[in-house]
């Protein structure tokens, strides 16, 4: 991937990591694990949504 080129996990991969926080391998899967679930009453500005966009067959 050419530099400054990301798909959507690159980007927040590299937003991260600019910011000093270092999590492991820049995939949608690892960013989703070290992550902890907040209920919808609680999300705060800031904060990463992550969710099922793929059509089930």
């Amino acid at each position: 991937m050419e530099k400054g080129h990301f798909d959507c996990s690159g980007l927040i991969y590299a937003m991260l990591r600019s910011n000093g926080i270092m999590w492991g391998i820049g995939i949608t899967d690892t960013l989703v694990k070290q992550g902890k679930r907040v209920p919808k009453t609680g999300l705060q500005v800031g904060y990463l949504i992550f969710f099922d966009s793929y059509k089930k067959f």
